[in-house]
C-alpha cells in the first residue's frame, strides 16, 4: 500500500485560501520574475514567513499582492 496514492491532495486553490505558497509559485501566479518578488520583500511591500530555509507567502497575502508595489509606495510618499 503506497501512502502517497492515498494521501489527500492539497490544491493550490486551498493553499491560496488557508495555506502558503512558495516564491516560485507566486511568480507563476502573478506573471513576474523572482527579482521583482525579492525586491518587494526587501522593501517591505510583501510580507513573508521563513520555514527553515524556504520562504513562504500566506495565501491571502499572495492573492492581494500586486507585483512592483514598492514603486507605488514610493510614489505615494513623494506626492505627500
Amino acid at each position: 500500500m503506497n501512502l502517497i496514492e492515498n494521501a489527500p491532495a492539497v490544491t493550490l486553490e486551498t493553499r491560496l485560501k488557508y495555506g502558503y505558497v512558495t516564491v516560485k509559485e507566486l511568480c507563476a501566479l502573478k506573471l513576474c520574475g523572482l527579482t521583482t518578488i525579492y525586491a518587494d520583500i526587501k522593501s517591505g511591500a510583501l510580507e513573508v514567513e521563513k520555514h527553515g530555509r524556504s520562504t513562504r507567502i500566506r495565501g491571502p497575502v499572495a492573492v492581494a499582492y500586486t507585483p512592483g508595489a514598492r514603486h507605488r509606495q514610493g510614489m505615494a510618499e513623494q506626492s505627500k
